[in-house]
């Protein structure tokens, strides 16, 4: 990766992290929510072959890779983030959805306090918010530079059919 590759790398997560500043719970899991499914969506585009029909995967009513869980599934199957990411992207997934059906949540909430029990949040050592926390952030750092590592694998339209 080239150093201006990384510079703005650096400059995306700053700029994440300073708009999770001084945010509710609530507010810093949307945003964090919300950067792991675009940075989802630049590793599936930088793999697949580049056409316009990959822009429908991800845009209008019916698109397979519209929502966080369709990305997460289809990058995973794809093998772009490994079982323990998904499980991750997973949690935070599900945590997100809580804080998005119910007002009154926060992390005591028993939705919310059941997934962080799950081994891929707590290791026992942070209070459920802090583990949860950490363990997103922990998430987001290699998917930001996931999409520099799948341009070796991105694929190719067949040139020819096979028979």
């Amino acid at each position: 990766m080239d150093e201006d590759t990384a510079l703005e790398k650096v400059d995306e997560l700053l700029a994440v992290l300073k708009c999770t500043s001084g945010e509710s719970d609530r507010g810093i899991t949307m945003i964090v929510a919300a950067h792991i499914d675009e940075l989802l969506r630049r590793i599936i585009e930088t793999f697949l072959i580049t056409s316009k029909e990959v822009k429908q995967l991800f845009e209008g009513p019916y698109a397979p890779f519209g929502s966080l869980s369709g990305k997460t599934k289809a990058a995973y199957v794809m093998g772009l983030i490994t079982k323990n990411e998904f499980d991750r992207i997973d949690a935070v997934r599900g945590v997100r959805n809580v804080f998005a059906h119910h007002v009154d949540a926060d992390f005591q909430h028993k939705d919310i306090a059941k997934i962080c029990r799950k081994p891929v949040v707590d290791d026992g050592r942070l209070c459920a918010r802090d583990a949860f926390l950490h363990m997103a952030t922990n998430t987001v750092l290699p998917l930001l530079y996931r999409d520099t590592e799948v341009k070796k694998w991105k694929r190719e339209e067949l040139a020819t059919e096979w028979l």
